[in-house]
C-alpha cells in the first residue's frame, strides 16, 4: 500500500510541475505585449520566482492572480524581501522577469 501511494504522489507531483513548465507555445502567447520576448527570458523569470519567492512562502500559482493583481503584489512582494533581507535581493529588472513570467502563466 505504502508503494502505490508514493507511486501515486510522484506522478501527481510530476503532473502539477510539468503543467506549469514554460513552453515557446507561452511566450508566443504574449509576444504582443513583450516585444523581443524569449523563452530563455521567461525561464529567468521562473528561476528568480522559484529562487526568491520560497524565502518567504509557499510559490503561488499565477493563474490565481489577475495581471492587475500581480502588478501589485509582486511590487509590494519584493519590498518585503529586500526589508527581510536587509538589502535589495532583487534588481528593478529581476522584478519585471518575475512580473512577466507570472502574467505570462496566468494566462496560460
Amino acid at each position: 500500500m505504502k508503494k502505490i501511494t508514493c507511486l501515486l504522489l510522484v506522478v501527481f507531483l510530476a503532473a502539477c510541475s510539468a503543467k506549469m513548465n514554460p513552453t515557446q507555445k507561452d511566450v508566443d502567447r504574449v509576444s504582443s505585449r513583450y516585444e523581443g520576448y524569449t523563452l530563455e527570458m521567461l525561464l529567468e523569470g521562473k528561476q528568480l520566482y522559484e529562487a526568491n519567492c520560497t524565502l518567504c512562502h509557499k510559490l503561488k500559482s499565477p493563474k490565481d492572480y489577475s495581471e492587475e493583481k500581480l502588478n501589485k503584489v509582486v511590487p509590494a512582494m519584493v519590498k518585503k524581501l529586500h526589508k527581510k533581507k536587509g538589502s535589495e535581493v532583487l534588481d528593478a529588472a529581476a522584478q519585471e522577469s518575475i512580473l512577466r513570467y507570472l502574467v505570462t502563466m496566468s494566462t496560460r
